[in-house]
């Protein structure tokens, strides 16, 4: 008897400790004592699998968004509360025996990251609140926050002064509209179906803006928020007025990078105003507020977008040729819980199908546009020809813990939607000698930044999606964020071989049509 209880014990000893070790990534290093950047993963997530998303939007479609929004960002919150309840002890033991470091914790996934040694992660694993402990493939070297100074904040201060003086309704009537917009038939949205993206508010992350008033004009403002070098609205965040830098802690948001500003395009794209000198309007959804934000990849800024109100969130980074294992399957959870909370997430689907930085099939569409719920944009010229760099699809899901439901013989099909990458007016620096002889244009040299025709890309074709969909809110602004995806790839025209394919997607995004059929749902 005694010798089969001891048996029994072994096998129920060996049995925990096969558990813990599946649920540990096999990428990280369990040799040593060094600390490696890891994410610790709760087992209590609104979405645990594959599936479980579509699930919800079955069972969620006949609830207005406000009401998702508003219920699945509680559960979230509390999902996260009360697993940390479960593990605080251990956690705190672990960090005075030394075994962890820098704990930071999540709600957007249930979750927390930190440095930790091989044994710690072990313990950490055997607990039977987590789920899974992953590679933390994004961890930088902590670094002090750096606060503007005191040239950024007289920066922001004078942004701020623009704001300030936006009309109150942007002369749209009078002013010249791009062959862009006209081609998704944005300014027949407006005319005949009154959608400009008004009440809509979305997050960009991206490098910033330059202080231009037809920029500036577009800026969503924290209500609570004012630039006094304090924490007016208790959110952790000084001066935090129109979004906040997470990548250094601070509130300053405008452009640094001296050659090309890349989020000024963006935002221009998506929400520009009219401008008051050369009357050029660059927005497809011209009444829409831009939420800026910076920080690829890190978690704070989603769950910032969502605590703030934000419907849509543009996107232009992407990893591409780069390893990544499990941890897809973390932002896909994510992005998931983002959409249930009522926020569609949408970017240029890449531009890795051609030329030096051509990649092969099914690698071209890389995280976070390769996730099912998150729109990838692909690009076409103006006469609907073939651009030879937008990246195709599909994306696979295979080896990925807990989200490998598109293996290479049932794959992704990517991308979502097609638009314009290239040659109309964008708000970025004046050309330099580089970008001139690459044929960049100044049309237009205006306060703070210039409207240029040249710079190129899928970047500039996820804008095109996002303004659209911005305009569809407009009109119905209780959608949820997969109806509005689905709605957008049913009144797209189509382009290429007929029917949904790995180049064009569902088709040209068609603002009008998306418009009209947004009112009658």
């Amino acid at each position: 008897m005694c010798r089969m209880l001891l048996v029994f014990a072994m096998l129920s000893a060996f049995a925990a400790a096969w558990a813990s070790e599946a649920k540990v990534d096999e990428a990280i290093p369990m040799t040593g004592d060094s600390f490696r950047p890891v994410f610790v993963r709760m087992e209590d997530q609104l979405f645990r699998k594959a599936g479980d998303h579509e699930d919800f939007c079955k069972k969620h479609a006949d609830r207005p968004r406000s009401q998702n929004r508003k219920e699945v960002t509680a559960l979230l919150q509390k999902k996260a509360d009360g697993s940390w309840k479960q593990v605080e002890e251990l956690v705190a033991q672990l960090e005075k025996e030394g075994g962890i470091r820098g704990l930071r914790r999540f709600w957007i996934v249930n979750g927390f990251v930190c440095a930790a040694k091989p044994s710690a992660i072990k313990k950490l694993a055997e607990h039977e609140a987590v789920s899974f402990v992953y590679l933390n493939r994004f961890a930088r070297p902590a670094t002090r926050p750096r606060p503007m100074s005191d040239d950024q904040r007289i920066a922001m201060k004078g942004l701020f002064e623009l704001w300030q003086k936006k009309p109150a309704d942007p002369n749209w009537r009078d002013a010249k509209i791009p062959w862009n917009l006209k081609e998704i038939k944005a300014p027949e949205a407006w005319r005949k179906e009154k959608a400009f993206g008004q009440g809509v508010t979305v997050a960009v992350i991206d490098s910033g803006i330059l202080p231009t008033p037809s920029l500036a004009h577009a800026l969503w403002k924290n209500p609570q928020e004012t630039f006094n070098r304090k924490d007016d609205d208790g959110n952790g965040l000084v001066d935090d007025v129109f979004g906040y830098d997470f990548s250094s802690d601070s509130g300053f948001v405008q452009e640094t990078n001296q050659m090309m500003s890349h989020g000024s395009a963006c935002s221009g794209i998506i929400a520009g105003r009219p401008s008051a000198k050369s009357k050029w309007l660059t927005g497809v959804a011209p009444k829409a507020e831009l939420m800026l934000l910076k920080g690829s990849f890190d978690l704070r800024a989603l769950e910032y977008l969502l605590l703030n109100d934000a419907d849509l969130v543009s996107m232009s980074f992407m990893i591409v040729g780069r390893e990544l294992g499990h941890l897809r399957g973390l932002y896909r959870n994510a992005f998931e819980h983002l959409s249930a909370a009522g926020v569609l997430s949408m970017g240029g689907a890449g531009n890795y199908a051609a030329g030096p930085r051509a990649l092969g099939k099914g690698k071209q569409i890389g995280l976070p546009k390769d996730i099912p719920c998150v729109v990838a944009v692909a690009g076409t010229a103006k006469d609907r020809a073939t651009v030879s760099f937008s990246s195709k699809g599909p994306c696979y899901w295979e080896d990925v813990a807990f989200f490998s439901d598109y293996p290479r013989k049932k794959p992704l099909s990517k991308p979502d939607l097609t638009a314009f990458p290239t040659g109309y007016p964008m708000w970025t620096y004046p050309p330099s000698r580089q970008t001139k002889a690459r044929g960049w244009q100044e049309i237009s040299a205006e306060e703070g930044a210039s409207l240029v025709v040249g710079p190129g890309g899928n970047s500039f074709s996820g804008p095109h999606g996002v303004g659209v969909a911005a305009l569809v809110l407009s009109a119905n602004p209780e959608m949820n964020p997969w109806e509005v995806k689905v709605l957008l790839e049913s009144t797209a025209v189509d382009l290429g071989p007929k029917g949904y394919d790995t180049q064009y997607g569902a088709g040209l995004l068609d603002a009008l049509v998306a418009v009209r059929q947004a009112k009658k749902n």
